[in-house]
């Protein structure tokens, strides 16, 4: 859980924590067997808003996965208002996984932010360390990158896996399926840092009209597991930010951001 690391950030606490970046969600549109499948890719802080398009051309990966012997292409659709576009020709009823990975870029942040962004972002370690190093004063050079996935469920049948890992950088697995839950369950979920499992990582929840605050936050355990509430129908996004520090030469810290989202039946 996030928690004050120093008497000057008493203030900071878990239920004001979240002043993070901005993620990247796939939000899918309506869904029917043998139909097009739009896909929407919103950033921002208020999940699910967007506030602005990205070119979803741009990419470096576009990956859709369905039912057994189902073979389908993710592709760019341009931008509609602030969303960018994806789209799929959906086959047989089932569950699709979609994912996109993003370019790294580049970017420094001032010293204060950069600081703010760790400890509300579920870095403490990183926060510690730089105090350790006494470089709280020193601006964050960053490359980061962001691989955003989407469950859609299409249809009535129960096909496809749900719970395959498609190979992304940072990744969160679910372990059961989310269209199967109900209120008052919980959905347990594997974290994966490049195929392996990441202990520690500071996984955060969101339902549509949370605002820029999680509904809560859970670390995952040694195996990269944790259990997620599911308390209300909707559609749902977890999320999650995972630093490294490389030390290139343009840049000294490595970020990789992830989000899964899906929609809990009523």
């Amino acid at each position: 859980m996030r928690r004050p690391l120093l008497p000057a950030l008493v203030a900071i606490t878990l239920a004001s924590a979240v002043a993070h970046g901005h993620d990247m969600w796939l939000v899918p549109g309506d869904a029917a067997p043998g139909k097009p499948v739009t896909v929407r890719v919103n950033v921002g802080t208020i999940f699910p808003e967007s506030e602005h398009a990205s070119d979803t051309s741009a990419f470096s990966q576009y990956i859709v996965a369905g039912p057994k012997a189902w073979t389908g292409k993710l592709s760019a659709q341009g931008k509609d208002g602030k969303s960018g576009l994806l789209r799929f020709d959906a086959g047989p009823a089932g569950v699709y996984a979609v994912a996109i990975e993003t370019k790294p870029k580049l970017i420094t942040l001032a010293a204060d932010a950069f600081n703010n962004y760790l400890i509300t972002d579920g870095l403490p370690h990183i926060y510690r360390l730089r105090a350790k190093e006494k470089t709280l004063d020193q601006p964050g050079r960053e490359r980061y990158s962001r691989s955003p996935k989407a469950l859609v469920q299409i249809g009535d049948a129960q096909s496809g896996d749900p719970c395959r890992a498609l190979g992304l950088t940072l990744e969160i697995v679910p372990l059961r399926n989310p269209f199967a839950l109900r209120a008052g369950e919980t959905l347990g979920v594997r974290v994966l840092f490049r195929g392996k499992p990441l202990p520690e990582a500071n996984l955060g929840w969101q339902r549509a009209g949370d605002g820029d605050l999680p509904r809560g936050t859970v670390r995952t355990d040694a195996m990269g597991e944790a259990l997620v509430p599911i308390d209300r129908p909707g559609l749902m996004a977890i999320r999650l930010t995972h630093m490294t520090r490389p030390r290139a030469a343009d840049y000294e810290w490595e970020s990789f951001w992830t989000t899964l989202t899906f929609h809990i039946p009523g």
